[in-house]
């Protein structure tokens, strides 16, 4: 079943392409618009223009157990280009202990937990059983479970669960910011258990880490470009879609900035909260579906890159505790193409009191937080580049969920992706993905539906 025209997706950042790449792996023609030069988002590369290196907009980690990215991987073929851990593992380093690994060992879960916990030089003899109490309770909390704590802050949830202020700042604060980019007073406990089962409950390697060891736009956009493009579908960037057409219970098709009218069998709408809202239909509008969405805040996320004259640290990646840089990615080290000299790029998350500063002033703040970490002898960084995403994801706070969109709409052949929607999941490459499969496995549903129908 091939419908006459094609299904039109708005927006090419990794819910969109997601969404094109299974419509297409199905056999239905795509027409993706991009208003950007180019598609990816949020994770696309580009040159740096002092050393020509290959440059990510913000550091992205995934771990094995991200299935449906792993999924989507594996269709466009780039699967290999991770660089994943054989054993779980997180360094760490801390401001009086130094360097501390937390390790899973070869045993099935829930039984890798225990013996990491026991194992681990990360935590205190004290506080290691409150660790496995906590982690009793995230293997406990389906159902109604996840109603008690739906609720919470991860402050929240950590205080019921009797953890330390040490193990907060040595284990859950890290975790905590990295997944769900938000600090512990704020973030959902609901949505950092539902990660944390995904990570360390659901699979004895699903914790281990895997890093892009190219730039994310030759992991992900532009091999999914070409995967649309060898299927017969389009993908046209430089391009907006200015507003949505409906008739009745279903949308028509797109008009575009140019006035042009592109008719669609069905629309993948793949936009953040406000453009999604922009687009709308204007019985949508008068409806005021998504209203609720103009509450979602966001929350930024800050990146530097520095290089050196040589190699300044040792390790792949290191969380340092109790500092305003969270994680520390050797690139020279990750980076399948390698090159000369030291570079490491430091992540700010949940980056709201630094977003505004200057570059200097973010530069001279995480030279000092490595300098805690790898020596005060660290020599200055012959080039640096600061990269600020002031909205990069959203804010994943408790009241945020019932702000968050199905990917089903009033429209039976409309359907939402983006990261924001209501996917289970903080705001995750894997949380997008997953919009993306769902909103293609809706599109084609319908189809098959209207094709049986005629």
């Amino acid at each position: 079943m091939i419908p006459r025209l094609p299904l039109v997706v708005v927006g090419g950042g990794l819910s969109g392409l997601a969404a094109g790449v299974h419509l297409a792996a199905g056999g239905v023609p795509v027409l993706l618009f991009e208003q950007k030069p180019h598609p990816g988002g949020r994770a696309y590369s580009f040159p740096d223009a002092t050393t020509g290196e290959t440059i990510d907009n913000g550091q992205h980690v995934l771990i094995h157990g991200y299935a449906a990215t792993m999924r989507l991987l594996e269709t466009i073929g780039t699967k290999h280009l991770l660089a994943t851990q054989p054993v779980p593992a997180l360094v760490f380093h801390h401001p009086s202990r130094g360097f501390r690994t937390f390790r899973l060992p070869a045993l099935p879960p829930p039984l890798h937990i225990l013996a990491g916990v026991l194992g681990s030089d990360l935590f205190r003899l004290s506080d290691r059983f409150k660790l496995l109490r906590a982690g009793l309770s995230i293997r406990r909390s389906v159902g109604e479970g996840e109603r008690r704590i739906a609720d919470l802050t991860v402050a929240g949830w950590l205080a019921l669960m009797g953890q330390s202020d040490e193990t907060i700042r040595s284990f859950w604060e890290p975790l905590a910011v990295s997944i769900m980019n938000e600090h512990v007073g704020s973030a959902s406990a609901l949505l950092f258990v539902r990660a944390l089962r995904t990570a360390f409950l659901e699979g004895r390697t699903n914790a281990a880490l895997a890093i892009p060891t190219v730039g994310l736009s030759e992991l992900y956009a532009d091999p999914a470009r070409e995967f649309i493009l060898r299927r017969g579908g389009s993908v046209r960037c430089a391009t907006r879609v200015v507003k949505l057409a409906a008739s009745g219970e279903r949308t028509t098709g797109v008009t575009l900035q140019d006035g042009s009218f592109i008719e669609a069998c069905a629309v993948v709408l793949a936009l953040p909260p406000a453009e999604s809202r922009a687009v709308l239909p204007d019985g949508l509008t008068a409806g005021n579906f998504l209203a609720a969405s103009a509450a979602i805040p966001f929350s930024s996320i800050v990146s530097t890159h520095l290089w050196f004259e040589r190699e300044v640290m040792s390790h792949d990646v290191v969380g340092l505790i109790g500092r305003t840089t969270q994680w520390v990615f050797n690139r020279r080290k990750l980076a399948a193409r390698g090159g000369e000299g030291g570079h490491v790029s430091a992540t700010i998350s949940a980056a709201h009191d630094v977003v505004g500063r200057t570059q200097e002033e973010i530069v001279a703040l995480v030279m000092n937080d490595l300098r805690s970490a790898f020596g005060k002898n660290l020599p200055e960084p012959w080039h640096a580049l600061v990269i600020r995403e002031k909205k990069a994801t959203f804010s994943a706070t408790p009241t945020v969920e019932a702000l968050r969109p199905d990917q089903k709409t009033p429209l039976e052949n409309l359907f939402l992706a983006g990261d924001w929607t209501a996917t289970g999941y903080p705001a995750t490459i894997e949380g997008a993905v997953i919009s993306g499969e769902r909103c293609a496995a809706l599109g084609s549903d319908f189809l098959r539906r209207a094709f049986n129908a005629s």
